[in-house]
């Protein structure tokens, strides 16, 4: 679910004429022109040296403990930062971090991953599936995986844990491709999770905004039309003035 055009175009219309000094959270290559003047920050070197190919700066570091001066950016972006992060305290640190880096009057815009208020079941999930409910096997994966990690408290699963689900409640592929229409190299890519240490945290909306500090006020929420767009909103914050 990496942001499509019609993600970076929201982001593009959220953000101010002039971005001016603007920090990307991460090196996704999508959300690399959005600023002629932008800086990236990533923990991975690998990362950075696979992805930024001949862009703008990029320089290794933490997210959870930047090191930037206080106000050293106007606008700061993000794709996904949140699901990388442990909830609640990192997600707490992680917004304290961006209200020490964001100037005044500045403002902040963050695609977050969010579980429905509501969760599903894993066999909710699978038999939407199996009755040709969903267009994408991507929005698949990840359903099962939110509906998965909505059994942890901190919103927490490990990735291999999606897979096995699949193999147990989905033991007949075929069917799933039958119901679906869905290729079945389409279907085979949850078979990369097998064997991950990954671990992603998916929180509701709500858990979301309780890690946002007093200091940054939501100023609006902004939904693709895509599917599952309501699952991938993009907030938008500004520093209380």
């Amino acid at each position: 679910m990496r942001p499509c055009a019609e993600d970076v175009e929201n982001f593009r219309k959220a953000m101010s004429d002039d971005p001016a000094r603007c920090l990307l959270l991460g090196v996704t290559p999508e959300l690399a022109e959005l600023s002629p003047t932008l800086t990236a920050i990533d923990n991975s070197a690998a990362m950075i040296a696979a992805l930024w190919h001949g862009r703008q700066r990029a320089i290794l570091g933490d997210w959870l403990e930047m090191p930037f001066a206080p106000g050293s950016f106007d606008t700061v972006i993000g794709d996904g930062c949140l699901v990388l992060l442990a909830h609640p305290k990192q997600h707490q640190r992680f917004f304290e971090q961006l209200t020490k880096i964001v100037a005044p009057g500045g403002r902040i815009l963050l695609r977050v991953f969010t579980s429905p208020e509501q969760p599903e079941s894993r066999a909710q999930v699978c038999l939407e599936a199996l009755g040709g409910k969903m267009k994408s096997v991507h929005a698949f994966k990840w359903r099962l995986s939110m509906a998965i990690a909505s059994e942890s408290p901190d919103h927490t699963l490990n990735v291999t844990e999606t897979a096995t689900t699949f193999d147990r409640l989905i033991p007949d592929r075929q069917r799933l491709a039958a119901a679906t229409g869905w290729r079945a190299d389409e279907i085979a890519t949850i078979d990369f999770y097998k064997g991950s240490d990954a671990r992603y945290c998916y929180p509701t909306l709500s858990q979301v905004r309780n890690s946002i500090p007093p200091s940054l006020v939501e100023k609006k929420v902004i939904h693709g039309s895509y599917e599952l767009a309501e699952r991938c909103p993009i907030l938008v914050l500004e520093p209380r003035a």
